[in-house]
């Protein structure tokens, strides 16, 4: 996923699993199942 995605939670696409993510950092995969499949769930500021 693009680093640039905005700062929010985001729900792993494989496994449900929520982490959040901070906007020009890159996406780690999921810890629980490893994949790194993500959708915004929400932005936050």
């Amino acid at each position: 996923m693009d680093p640039n995605s905005p700062s929010g939670i985001y729900r792993c696409n494989k496994c449900g699993n929520e982490e959040t993510h901070i906007e020009g950092k890159n996406f780690a995969p999921c810890s629980r199942c490893g994949k790194n499949s993500w959708r915004i769930v929400r932005k936050t500021h």
